[in-house]
């Protein structure tokens, strides 16, 4: 039953993604003075530089569809991407949610190079397996690292991509925010590299845009009152509660409110229904059959 619970899990979180210090923490009393933001930043720039190494690892391959006129046309093994999450065995308040998803270039048509992760540190009151709750989370970060678009189209993300190359120079975005209950900050970096870096080289890329978050003297967004969202629960933390609410049974439609880029947005399940069996055939863009499978006992929200 375990095993399946985890797969069910991860087939709802894939869909509705379709991104060694250890830090106490405390709910802020009224009558303590305000930490500035950016030192607010600082410290969730520490916990994403030391985000717990012990996870679970679930690999993705990625299809593309289309919809033209009456028919659907797309391919297989256009790109990948993971979802990895665990909690710190120093700390089991500290839960890591990462996430990467993605083009490859040496597949995608066009040779279309459109990727993102995104890493979220979330704090919560009680330690993992305790009773009080899944949605306790105090205190959360996230880090976002992404390959910058404007284009809606194949054509227009390929015109993009060739004025890229003829100037030398790629555009890539970071975002480092951090949330505590009614307040948030939220810091946005623009990166251009020499180098157009694909989903496969985040490693490469990640070290450069964490220091340029580090040193940048860009504006703080800043935000004291949240709109009554009482909740310190990012995008990622917020999509696994909705994903625990659903294994326990609950049914949508349901809501919940979550902060990203120290903005007040809603993420809604709408509904949840079983899904006896369901047959994956993706084949591999060199050829061959990748995944020929049947999973049984899943839920689709």
């Amino acid at each position: 039953m375990r095993k399946r619970q985890q797969g069910r899990r991860w087939f709802l979180l894939a869909a509705l993604a379709s991104t060694s210090v250890v830090w106490l923490l405390r709910a802020a009393r009224a009558d303590e003075p305000a930490v500035p933001a950016n030192r607010e930043i600082a410290e969730a720039l520490r916990w994403v530089k030391s985000a717990p190494q012990s996870v679970a690892d679930y690999e993705y391959v990625m299809t593309a569809r289309v919809r033209l006129l009456l028919f659907w046309a797309g391919k297989d093994d256009v790109g990948g991407g993971y979802i990895r999450r665990g909690f710190a065995a120093e700390d089991r308040r500290q839960e890591l949610i990462q996430v990467l998803f993605g083009s490859d270039p040496a597949k995608a048509p066009r040779a279309i190079n459109r990727w993102g992760a995104g890493t979220e540190i979330a704090w919560h009151k009680n330690p993992a397996g305790a009773d009080g709750g899944a949605d306790d989370v105090v205190s959360s970060a996230f880090f976002g690292f992404m390959k910058s678009s404007r284009g809606k189209s194949a054509a227009e993300m390929q015109e993009e991509l060739k004025k890229e190359k003829d100037q030398g120079e790629h555009s890539f975005t970071g975002i480092l925010s951090r949330v505590d209950a009614g307040r948030a900050v939220s810091l946005v970096v623009p990166l251009a590299s020499p180098t157009d870096f694909t989903l496969h080289q985040y490693g490469q890329a990640e070290p450069l845009i964490l220091e340029k978050l580090n040193r940048t003297d860009r504006p703080i967004k800043e935000v004291k009152d949240l709109a009554g969202c009482g909740r310190a629960s990012e995008f990622l933390a917020t999509v696994s509660e909705l994903v625990n609410r659903a294994l326990r049974g609950e049914k949508g439609p349901q809501a919940l409110c979550y902060v990203y880029d120290a903005q007040v947005h809603t993420l809604r399940m709408e509904r949840v229904a079983p899904v006896k069996k369901l047959s994956v055939q993706v084949k591999g863009a060199r050829g061959g059959m990748l995944v020929d499978r049947t999973y049984d006992d899943l839920l689709e929200a």
